[in-house]
């Protein structure tokens, strides 16, 4: 070998060094640590900036790539999540494969974790010099553009799921919108008033109902869940099963059958304050507009066959399952209201201890108070009513340490409600915080102060039936006053907060998502990606991401839809090729790797050995340590690569008289 053939191939990194402002600055001595990254092998310039990110920062980066004509380069800033591809753009650009940057973290695992400056200077020095290891063996790897299925899903008919399906059809994206209920609509269809302009639900929510429905993009699939999912972004397919409704899809919803029913029994989607037939619709407004025979009450008489003029009743239909081929896949399936049920100091089992959504049903003039205020255990007027808040949220007690951040505005809002047509009625409204964040809420709040509700500081201890009379005793005190209170109550409205909706930890299984400690989907990146979820190609709306209120749930479930079209309108899928590759003549096909990869990216391949599938490995490294030979390997994730890491790591420390 010639000495000029030898160094060519010797590598010329550049080091960059970022103030970050005073992020890094503050703790870390920089300009040393760019001083001692020369004198590191193969490093052929280094320096330091104020803003390595800026204009100007990437500027110095390019200049200094042509100009000392380096092969790779090693950026010390933040996270390789955040700022990788910013740095491999900018070499990319010059034409060089943008896996030859490295970036090497000294803010979040340096600075922001040191209180000495020394020490954080030492460390910094260590992973640049590591960094630089690691780099020395980069290997360059491609980018593949993969075809996908130019259709989405939308799982959840609630208005965050309405309201990405009918983005997404506006894009001219087919979508199928897959419901487990009888009716899209959700939680929105059972409010009385929406806060803070007390508007009608349906009214705002009807013309994307309707929209949705007779979107020629849009296929919607009510009585129906996913039940397994294949594949990965770009190209999944998911399994769908739906119940037989027992009525045929021309039903005219002439409501003969429901006449005809002699079964009646507690209307679910009223909460306790309404009642159905075996034939139903669960309210008058429901979509799609036709009945649903509810066989776990039906007597099979057979009335409601002879009754109906078209012919629609078939007791004959089947389960059916289905299975649909798509792109991206957009989780919306909302949240449950809590059950105070645990909390037994509050005595939820009493007829007169309702939530708010129970008082949602009771204002609402289609139910069987017909909107008036009364007391569930005699149909009285109350003349007081206690309203509870933080009820299963901000109590560690119940596990739920989280503020729902929606329970203030909607306890104002039915206080407000009750004030309005009960004027004489005494309305206390017991909290621990008055939390009111978002535009005109807060004058929301103000407009209900001066409606004589009393508002105390404080969270009650017990609601106990006073066993001399038909009321309710609530204990509370309120803290501003160090004053204790023992309210004589007509009627009680717990504020209960939102959890994950039952289920969801089985369906959340099946898509491959991880969940938050809270039990709601986790997000990919709490302020920079949550709309994405931690599966490539599948997004979360609403509230499934954690508690939101109306306006909050439609603009994720916006954000949500625009991010799931991004590549089915570009057409095929950028992947970069960093990922798993098996050495056949090492593999011995006992199939480790395929057991423990956790989004099953790896298969059976044609020849009987694991093949992994680039689309959907996400280069976790999971299957690495599994191999007992050492046949799977992750693309720039080497054992060469990271000893060599390492062992720079380990001589830096050593040069510098760390024990660490």
């Amino acid at each position: 070998m010639s000495k000029k053939e030898d160094t060519k191939k010797k590598p010329r990194i550049g080091v960059f060094v970022c103030h970050c402002g005073e992020n890094i600055a503050a703790m870390v001595d920089v300009k040393s640590v760019a001083e001692y990254a020369r004198t590191l092998p193969n490093v052929e310039f280094s320096t330091d900036y104020m803003f390595m990110c800026s204009k100007q920062g990437i500027q110095l980066i390019q200049d200094a790539v042509k100009e000392h004509n380096l092969d790779r380069t090693v950026v010390a800033s933040c996270s390789h999540e955040q700022h990788w591809p910013t740095f491999a753009k900018a070499i990319s650009d010059l034409g060089m494969n943008p896996h030859m940057h490295t970036q090497v973290n000294i803010r979040e695992w340096d600075s922001w974790v040191t209180d000495d400056r020394e020490a954080a200077t030492a460390k910094a020095k260590r992973m640049v010099a590591a960094g630089v290891a690691r780099a020395a063996q980069k290997e360059e790897v491609g980018t593949e553009k993969l075809p996908i299925t130019k259709r989405s899903m939308v799982i959840g008919g609630g208005v965050a799921g309405l309201r990405a399906a009918m983005d997404l059809a506006e894009l001219g994206i087919p979508v199928v919108l897959v419901e487990k209920e009888t009716s899209i609509g959700g939680h929105m269809t059972m409010l009385n008033k929406t806060f803070p302009t007390d508007e009608c639900p349906m009214c705002t929510l009807s013309p994307l109902l309707n929209g949705v429905m007779s979107h020629p993009n849009i296929e919607v699939l009510t009585l129906s869940e996913v039940t397994n999912l294949e594949g990965s972004m770009g190209n999944f397919e998911v399994e769908v099963t739906t119940k037989p409704r027992y009525v045929h899809d021309n039903c005219t919803s002439c409501g003969r059958c429901a006449e005809v029913c002699p079964v009646e029994v507690k209307n679910e989607w009223d909460h306790g304050f309404g009642m159905r037939k075996a034939a139903y619709k669960p309210f008058p407004q429901a979509l799609p507009s036709v009945f649903t025979i509810d066989m776990r009450h039906c007597i099979d008489c057979g009335s409601c066959v002879i009754a109906c003029p078209v012919e629609a009743i078939d007791f004959s239909m089947k389960k059916e399952k289905r299975t649909f081929k798509v792109g991206t896949i957009v989780v919306a399936t909302g949240y449950e209201e809590y059950d105070p049920t645990e909390i037994t100091a509050y005595h939820y089992e009493h007829p007169d201890v309702i939530t708010q959504m129970q008082a949602e049903r009771m204002f609402s003039p289609t139910t069987l108070t017909k909107g008036k205020i009364v007391r569930p255990s005699n149909g009285q007027v109350p003349k007081t009513v206690v309203v509870v808040q933080c009820v299963g949220s901000r109590n560690d007690q119940v596990g739920n340490e989280y503020c729902t951040g929606v329970c203030c505005m909607y306890g104002i809002k039915n206080s407000r409600f009750i004030k309005e047509h009960l004027p004489d009625t005494e309305v206390f409204f017991c909290y621990i915080d008055i939390r009111t964040p978002g535009l005109h809420y807060e004058e929301y709040y103000k407009r209900a102060q001066k409606t004589g509700i009393r508002f105390i500081r404080g969270r009650p201890s017990s609601i106990e039936p006073d066993p001399l009379s038909d009321k309710l005793i609530v204990d509370v005190e309120d803290t501003l006053t160090h004053t204790p209170y023992e309210i004589m109550a007509d009627l009680v409205i717990l504020s209960a907060g939102m959890v994950p909706p039952k289920g969801f930890g089985k369906l959340g299984g099946k898509l491959g998502l991880l969940r938050a400690k809270e039990g709601f989907a986790k997000e990919y990146h709490i302020k920079m990606g949550p709309v994405k979820s931690s599966r490539d190609g599948i997004f979360l709306a609403g509230a499934i991401q954690g508690p939101k209120d109306i306006t909050q749930s439609v603009g994720h479930a916006g954000g949500a839809a625009s991010a799931a079209a991004q590549p089915l309108v570009r057409g095929y899928l950028e992947k970069r090729m960093d990922t798993a590759v098996i050495d056949k003549d090492l593999c011995t096909s006992c199939m480790a790797c395929i057991a423990t990869c956790p989004i099953g990216a790896i298969v059976v391949g044609e020849a009987g050995q694991p093949v992994v599938n680039d689309a959907a490995c996400k280069s976790c490294g999971a299957c690495v340590p599994a191999c007992p030979t050492g046949a799977i390997q992750i693309r720039n994730f080497r054992d060469r690569q990271l000893n060599a890491e390492v062992s720079a790591l380990l001589s830096a420390a050593k040069a510098g008289g760390s024990n660490e």
